[in-house]
C-alpha cells in the first residue's frame, strides 16, 4: 500500500473526528483546549490502528491468502455504514441559529465533558473505526510505523482543523466529510479486493 492510499484511508478515518469537532467547535471552546482535544485524538488515531493492526497481521498469518479479501470486506463495510449515517432519515432539522443556540446552552455543556474522563472517552469515540480499518490494513500487510504514524497526524489536523471552522463555519461542513470518508474507505476496499 503506498502513501497515497495511506492518506486516503487516514482522511476518511479523521472525517468522524472532524464532524464531530465541528459541533463542539460551533458550541464554542477555549483554545488551550482545542489543542490538547486535537493530541489526544491523534494518539487514539495512533494506538487504536495499531492494535488492529497487530491482530490483523497475526490473522493475516493464520488465514494467508484469504485475510487480504476479509480486509477488503471490513474497509467496504466501515464505508457503507458510514454512507448509511449520512443519508439515513432523521425526524428534525434545525437552522443554523437553533443549532447554535442549543450547543451553547448550559444543557449541552454539562452533558458533554472535556474535562477529565471526558476528553479520553470522546478520542476513543471518535477512533474505533480506526481499530477496525487497523485490522484490515494488518491483513494486507501495510507498512505499520508510516501507516499509524499518518493516521495519527491527520486525525489531529483534521480535529483541529474542525474545531477552528466549527467556531466559523459551523455544522454543514461534517455530513459533507463523513459523506466523503465513507466513499473513500468503500473504494478503497473495493480497489483491494481488485
Amino acid at each position: 500500500m503506498n502513501i497515497a492510499w495511506v492518506v486516503a484511508v487516514a482522511i476518511a478515518l479523521g472525517a468522524d473526528a472532524f464532524s464531530l469537532s465541528l459541533a463542539i467547535g460551533l458550541a464554542g471552546i477555549r483554545k488551550r483546549m482545542m489543542l490538547r482535544l486535537s493530541v489526544v485524538v491523534a494518539v487514539f488515531h495512533v494506538a487504536m490502528p495499531l492494535g488492529g493492526m497487530i491482530l490483523g497481521q497475526a490473522l493475516g498469518s493464520i488465514l494467508g491468502r484469504f485475510a487480504s479479501g476479509i480486509g477488503a470486506l471490513v474497509l467496504m463495510g466501515l464505508g457503507g455504514r458510514m454512507l448509511y449515517k449520512v443519508y439515513r432519515p432523521t425526524a428534525e432539522h434545525f437552522s443554523f441559529g437553533e443549532a447554535r443556540d442549543a450547543l451553547s446552552s448550559k444543557r449541552f455543556s454539562s452533558s458533554v465533558s472535556l474535562t477529565g474522563w471526558g476528553m479520553y472517552m470522546l478520542a476513543a469515540s471518535v477512533s474505533l473505526d480506526a481499530l477496525s480499518v487497523g485490522f484490515s490494513l494488518g491483513t494486507i500487510k501495510a507498512d505499520v510505523s508510516l501507516t499509524v504514524m499518518t493516521i495519527g497526524m491527520v486525525a489531529g489536523l483534521m480535529t483541529g482543523m474542525g474545531l477552528v471552522l466549527g467556531r466559523i463555519m459551523g455544522t454543514w461542513l461534517g455530513e459533507k466529510a463523513e459523506l466523503l470518508g465513507g466513499l473513500a474507505l468503500f473504494f478503497i476496499g473495493v480497489k483491494l479486493l481488485t
